[in-house]
């Protein structure tokens, strides 16, 4: 079993998988042994992991098993199959700054108890192909805080990328059992995560970027942002076209589906379990008494919290 260990999950990377690997093995901390698992690539993906296994012997593993065709499941597969005592995620189109991992292993290791389910995020650099920055927060970038860490905000507002985050073995175990979870109703394996860390544990956010996340659209979840008189423009075409209603409608069945799947996940708190139950049930409340609902349990977001509570 590896202390450490770093789960990359690949699909078609190899134009950008060299420069991903060059910055993991530029990091100041150097413990760790990374795994990967490809989803199925078409491309030479695999032929250049095999290659930077021989040059960095006994650092790179490949995990067999057959292509899962979905991001979120390459990763909880890799955790499935992975031992270790702390995880990080990482995506094989961005790069890591030479810090990343010692900062996150050395917060995780300070304030988090032993045995009880943890994770730290960071923040990220929004950059182009080239690695040019368009936004030097990709949390604020796409309108959310990392401070909004309750459960029943990251329901509606998770703060945290999958490529961010490095958790202890507590967590890792509570993700990887099996409770029947349909994974077409999680939004991702990072809110996933996120939620178990909430309701079971701890989080705590690295206010600062500690990778760059490139644009390359093909993401599998972009940044994405709009200007403040974009989205007014938006909301007031979508308000008289009915479409606004339609879509915080769809917005809050997506948490409502996700939270119904949280519920199948043993040893919930008895409150938690009460507030996920009601946030299922949520349409048979009456609109003043869904208000009500939003604003005691804190479902709140980092914009646009008015919205939600006056249209859902």
């Amino acid at each position: 079993m590896s202390k450490n260990a770093l789960l990359l999950a690949t699909y078609n990377g190899e134009k950008l998988i060299g420069e991903l690997l060059d910055s993991l093995f530029a990091q100041t901390f150097e413990d760790f042994v990374i795994y990967v698992h490809d989803d199925g690539s078409t491309d030479a993906t695999v032929s250049v992991v095999l290659d930077y296994s021989r040059r960095y012997p006994g650092r790179i593993e490949l995990v067999e098993g057959p292509p899962l065709k979905s991001a979120k499941k390459n990763f909880m597969y890799l955790l499935s199959q992975v031992e270790a005592d702390y995880y990080f995620l990482c995506d094989h189109d961005d790069v890591w700054l030479p810090q990343k991992m010692q900062r996150c292993y050395e917060l995780i290791r300070e304030k988090a108890a032993q045995g009880v389910p943890a994770t730290v995020f960071s923040d990220m650099y929004v950059v182009d192909e080239k690695l040019s920055v368009i936004s030097e927060s990709f949390i604020r970038y796409i309108g959310r805080s990392p401070y909004n860490t309750e459960y029943s905000q990251i329901l509606i507002d998770n703060p945290a990328a999958g490529c961010t985050m490095c958790f202890n073995r507590a967590l890792r175990d509570i993700a990887v059992r099996d409770y029947g979870i349909d994974w077409d109703k999680i939004p991702m394996h990072d809110a996933y995560l996120m939620e178990l860390a909430a309701l079971f544990g701890s989080i705590y956010a690295i206010d600062e970027p500690l990778n760059y996340y490139r644009q390359t659209g093909l993401n599998v979840c972009g940044a994405k942002t709009e200007s403040v008189f974009v989205k007014i423009k938006r909301n007031l075409g979508d308000i008289f076209s009915g479409k606004t209603i339609r879509a915080k409608k769809e917005f809050i069945n997506e948490a409502r589906f996700f939270a119904a799947e949280l519920l199948k996940v043993e040893g919930l708190d008895s409150k938690k379990r009460r507030v996920l139950e009601e946030l299922v049930n949520i349409s048979k409340k009456t609109k003043l008494a869904r208000m009500s609902f939003y604003k005691k349990n804190n479902f709140t977001r980092a914009n646009h919290s008015f919205w939600m509570r006056l249209w859902v």
